[in-house]
């Protein structure tokens, strides 16, 4: 595994010093304009879910999820001059649920200051609900400044400094949650140095600070990345090294990644594979003598002939026979890569604890996830999921895809002779896009999944469905 004996790094102290000495070399002398560029994004999604416990009519059933949430992000650039720019990422209502306590009132308080009819219901003010739709956050601010970088131009060197997204290859590793349909969105604090002279070779070197322990002792979290290939405008194709460690418990993670795409006539194809592999004297979950070995990838490929297109999509994730023992061989894809409206998005089953109407966990009620088979992110899978579109206007769009999925060790799921659970099922999916002033999009988005043997008895047809209005600026 890897060693951590007599191993030394540069500290980010004085990677900061060298990079303000580059920087303060690479800016003109001569004052000019500040220019600002806003651009950004607009979401309002209406979910329906039908039901994700997949156990119907029981008393632990949740029965029919539905709500509003809604995000506007907004990126602004200040060019500074041709050499430095600063950017931002800052999210409005980021995720938070349609009627979320938008006056931050308290019905309590409402009731004693007689704001209430005659049977018993609020009169015209708002009550009182955390704010996250999104499971396990709770986003009740509603400012949120997702990220803040500089980024340095020269003719030989490029800098970036700050708090910034991390993403490589298709996203199944670093995925910085900008598609549509994204949550989340991978966020380091990074000092980055990329070549700039020898294109279309690009190569880039990182130190990201992960997590900052005790100022005072050797407790922090650090990655040093390695990253870069050949960037043609046909087909790019390059190679990820990142390494993390945390002294104190001397765990070391080695992920290496590879990614190529290609893209001739109609056909585009892009691939990326990924191997983790590492080992923690200690963890904080109380596992001794960790031992780290995972891998998997993904290919999607699609051919385009107006008005239609096919495409395919492959992806495979390792799993583990004793997710128990300290030898763990599971590997997860980031939860923003996307593979289905329902299978791998949503903690599956999830049941319904008490009432939901006593609940303080938002609008998501009191919902216990803990007998979940699957959960967000690909992980001890192999799926496939071939799909098609058409162009029926200019303007409109319609497709379907399907996707199925095995467990890749069926043991690690309660695998038995008599109650093999090697099938995760078939998920059917549904969408029609309209597009209205090339800024503003609609679409409607259904998936009905058929679960397989991996849920047992627990496995009733589920059925979800997502309205989406889009603003792009």
């Amino acid at each position: 595994m890897i060693e951590d004996a007599a191993l030394s790094y540069p500290r980010p102290a004085f990677l900061l010093a060298v990079v303000g000495l580059l920087a303060g070399a690479a800016l003109p002398t001569e004052a000019a304009a500040v220019e600002f560029r806003l651009d950004g994004m607009y979401r309002l999604r209406a979910n329906l879910f039908d039901s994700l416990s997949m156990e119907r009519g029981a008393d632990r059933d949740e029965g029919v999820r539905s709500f509003i949430d809604q995000r506007l992000r907004l990126v602004p650039q200040l060019r500074i001059n041709s050499g430095v720019h600063v950017f931002a990422d800052i999210d409005l209502l980021d995720a938070l649920a349609f009627g979320a306590n938008p006056a931050g009132a308290d019905p309590s308080l409402l009731v004693a200051v007689g704001q209430q009819q005659a049977d018993g219901t609020l009169f015209n003010e708002p009550s009182a609900m955390t704010g996250g739709s999104l499971p396990g956050e709770d986003y009740q601010d509603s400012l949120f400044v997702r990220r803040a970088w500089v980024e340095v131009y020269t003719p030989y060197v490029d800098l970036k400094i700050g708090r910034m997204a991390s993403h490589w290859g298709l996203g199944l590793l670093a995925n910085d949650g900008s598609c549509d349909s994204c949550d989340y969105g991978d966020i380091v604090d990074r000092i980055m140095i990329s070549t700039s002279m020898i294109d279309p070779v690009r190569i880039s070197l990182a130190v990201d600070t992960r997590a900052e322990g005790f100022i005072n002792k050797d407790d922090d979290t650090h990655s040093f990345l390695l990253q870069g290939g050949l960037l043609h405008e046909v087909y790019k194709v390059g190679g990820y090294i990142r390494w993390t460690r945390q002294p104190s418990n001397k765990f070391n993670l080695l992920h290496g990644d590879v990614w190529g795409s290609a893209k001739l006539g109609p056909i585009k194809v892009e691939l990326e594979a990924l191997i983790n592999w590492g080992a923690a004297a200690t963890t904080d979950i109380g596992v001794e003598d960790l031992k780290i070995l995972s891998g998997g990838g993904a290919l999607e490929a699609s051919l385009a002939v107006s008005p239609w297109e096919a495409g395919l999509a492959l992806g495979v994730a390792t799993g583990d026979k004793d997710p128990t023992d300290n030898k763990w061989h599971t590997l997860r894809f980031d939860r923003d890569y996307d593979v289905a409206l329902l299978m791998f998005e949503h903690a599956l089953p999830q049941f319904q604890v008490g009432d939901a109407a006593n609940a303080a966990d938002g609008p998501l009620g009191n919902v216990d996830a803990s007998f979940a088979a699957t959960y967000e992110g690909v992980s001890n899978a192999f799926y496939v999921r071939p799909q098609f579109h058409v162009d029926v206007l200019d303007n409109l769009r319609a497709g379907i895809s399907l996707t199925a999925a095995w467990p890749v060790v069926p043991a690690g799921l309660g695998h038995t002779a008599e109650d093999p659970r090697n099938f995760y099922g078939v998920e059917i999916d549904g969408d029609v896009t309209f597009v209205l002033h090339n800024a503003f999009e609609l679409q409607a988005a259904a998936a009905a999944f058929f679960p397989g043997n991996v849920y047992g008895q627990t496995r009733a047809f589920t059925f979800g469905g997502e309205l989406r209005a889009l603003v792009r600026f």
